[in-house]
C-alpha cells in the first residue's frame, strides 16, 4: 500500500542520485574537473598505421615475420609503387618519354633527399640528415640501376629482339600499355612517422615532376609525363586513415543530430536530448582522453598495459591505431544511449504520473538502477576479453569499451543525470511536453468514470495513438 511504500527505504543508487542533487555545488565543478586532465591529452593525439598492431604481440608468427621484415626490409613486404599514366597509349615505348620519366626519377630522388635531411636538421635526428635516396632504388621501364633504359628500350624494337623487348615491357606495363608502373625501394618503414613524411615528400616531387625536359640540352623540349599516383598498403592506410580523421567532426556532429533527432521525437522533449547529447560528450571525451595517457604516454605500464612504439626509428614515441577511437565512437554512442534511455524511460513515467522531476530520477534509480549497474557489469566482462587480448588494436578498442562503459553506468546514470535535472527548473526539464495525464470520461450507468492514459514514454512513442 501507499504507506508501506512511503516507508520503504531507498535502493543505494537512489541514495547516490539524492546526494549528487543536494550536493550539486560539488558535483558539477568536480565533473568538470575530471574531464580536464582527460581533454587536454586529446590535443596531443597521434595515430599510427601499420600490420603489427594487428598482430599479437609475442605470437610466433609475429616474430617470424618480424625477423623477415627485419632481414628483407619492410619495403620488400610492402612494396612502394609508382603508377604512371602516360598521356598517349604509344609513351611508354617512347624513346623521348623514356627520357624524359628517367630524368623525372633522378631528380625526385634529389628532390627527396633535400627534404628528408632538412627534416632531419629539424628534428635533430642525426639519421635523417645523413639521409639519401639514390636514382638506383627506382626500378622500372625507364630506369635500372640508377641507369636510363630508352636506348635499350628503343634498341628491343628490332624484329630479331622484339620478343624480349616485348616481355621486358609487359612486366612492368598493362596489357594496352596505356599505364606503367616503378617498383620504389626504401630503408625508412613507410608506417612509421618518418616513412609517412617520406611518402609526402615522394607525392610532393611527383607533383613537380609531371612536365619533363626530355633532353637536358634542349630546355624548351618538354615531354608530359602524365599523371603519377604512389601506391602501396602504407599509402592507402595512411590516406585513408587521412581521410578518416578529415571528416571525423562531421560524422560525430551527424551522429549527435541524429540521437537528438530521435530522442526529440520519443520523448516528445527538446531537453532530453540535449542533456543526453551532454552526458555522451562528457563519457567520451574522458574515455578517449584515457585512452591517449595510457597508450601514448603509458601511464598504466606498471600494471602491464603497454603503449605500442611506433617505429624503432628515432625519434621514438607512441600512438593508437588509427581504426581504435572510430570503432569506439560507435559502439560507446549506442550503449551510452541504451542506458540513458533506460533510466529517463522510467523517469519519464514518474514525473508524468505527478512527481516532480528531482524526485521522478530518484524513483526511477530507485527501480532501474540495478538493472542498469547489472547490464553495465555484463558488457564490462563480455570487454574484458578484449581488454586482455595481445594485439595492441583490441586491447586498445577493449580498453576504451570497458571504461566507457563503466562511466556510462556508474556516473553518468548515478551522479551527472540527477545533478542536472536538479540544476534545471522542474518543468524545464523536458521541456515543451506539459506534466499532465491525459483522461477521457465515460459513463457507466449514470456515473462517470475516468480513464487515466498511459503517460509518453520511449517504449510507447511508436505505439500510442493520441
Amino acid at each position: 500500500d501507499a504507506g508501506s511504500a512511503a516507508a520503504r527505504p531507498w535502493s543505494l543508487w537512489a541514495s547516490v542520485g539524492r546526494l549528487s542533487q543536494r550536493g550539486w555545488l560539488v558535483v558539477v565543478p568536480l565533473l568538470v574537473g575530471v574531464a580536464v586532465p582527460f581533454v587536454i591529452p586529446l590535443l596531443d593525439f597521434e595515430y599510427i598505421e601499420g600490420l603489427q598492431t594487428l598482430l599479437p604481440r609475442g605470437d610466433p608468427l609475429t616474430e617470424t615475420f618480424l625477423e623477415v621484415q627485419d632481414h628483407f626490409g619492410v619495403s620488400q613486404i610492402f612494396p612502394n609503387t609508382i603508377v604512371v599514366l602516360p598521356p598517349n597509349p604509344g609513351d611508354v615505348t617512347s624513346r623521348g618519354w623514356l627520357n624524359a620519366s628517367c630524368h623525372a626519377m633522378k631528380f625526385m630522388a634529389s628532390n627527396v633527399t633535400e627534404v628528408m635531411r632538412a627534416h632531419g636538421r629539424e628534428a635533430g635526428d642525426a639519421s635523417l640528415q645523413n639521409f639519401a635516396m639514390k636514382a638506383s632504388d627506382f626500378s622500372g621501364l625507364m630506369i635500372q640501376g640508377g641507369i636510363c633504359t630508352s636506348l635499350l628500350i628503343s634498341l628491343l624494337e628490332n624484329p630479331l629482339a622484339k620478343k624480349y623487348g616485348d616481355f621486358l615491357v609487359n612486366g612492368f606495363s598493362n596489357e594496352d600499355r596505356t599505364a606503367t608502373k616503378v617498383r620504389v625501394k626504401t630503408t625508412l618503414d613507410p608506417f612509421s612517422t618518418v616513412g609517412q613524411k617520406w611518402i609526402a615528400a615522394v607525392r610532393d616531387a611527383m607533383a613537380a615532376s609531371e612536365v619533363w625536359v626530355s633532353d637536358p640540352s634542349f630546355p624548351g623540349d618538354t615531354t608530359v609525363l602524365g599523371e603519377m599516383h604512389l601506391t602501396g598498403m602504407a599509402q592507402e592506410q595512411m590516406d585513408g586513415a587521412a581521410d578518416t580523421f578529415a571528416s571525423l567532426p562531421r560524422v560525430i556532429g551527424a551522429t549527435l543530430l541524429i540521437v537528438m533527432a530521435v530522442l526529440g521525437s520519443a520523448f516528445r522533449s527538446a531537453v532530453v536530448p540535449l542533456r543526453a547529447v551532454l552526458c555522451l560528450s562528457w563519457m567520451l571525451l574522458v574515455t578517449f582522453g584515457l585512452g591517449v595517457l595510457v597508450y601514448q604516454h603509458g601511464v598504466l605500464q606498471s600494471l602491464g598495459i603497454r603503449p605500442f612504439l611506433t617505429s624503432p626509428d628515432p625519434p621514438a614515441h607512441h600512438a593508437m591505431y588509427w581504426m581504435t577511437p572510430c570503432i569506439a565512437f560507435s559502439i560507446l554512442v549506442g550503449l551510452g544511449l541504451d542506458y540513458d534511455i533506460f533510466l529517463m524511460d522510467s523517469v519519464m513515467e514518474h514525473w508524468q504520473e505527478g512527481k516532480d522531476a528531482r524526485s521522478a530520477v530518484i524513483a526511477a534509480l530507485d527501480q532501474a538502477g540495478t538493472i542498469i549497474s547489472a547490464a553495465g557489469i555484463i558488457m564490462f566482462l563480455a570487454f574484458s576479453a578484449m581488454l586482455a587480448s595481445t594485439t595492441p588494436m583490441l586491447n586498445q578498442v577493449g580498453f576504451m569499451l570497458c571504461v566507457g562503459v563503466l562511466l556510462d553506468c556508474f556516473v553518468t546514470t548515478k551522479v551527472t543525470i540527477p545533478t542536472l535535472m536538479a540544476l534545471v527548473p522542474d518543468n524545464a526539464n523536458f521541456w515543451p511536453l506539459e506534466q499532465k495525464t491525459s483522461k477521457r470520461e465515460r459513463a457507466f450507468g449514470g456515473q462517470t468514470v475516468f480513464v487515466q492514459r498511459p503517460p509518453p514514454s520511449f517504449r510507447r512513442s511508436l505505439s500510442w495513438s493520441h
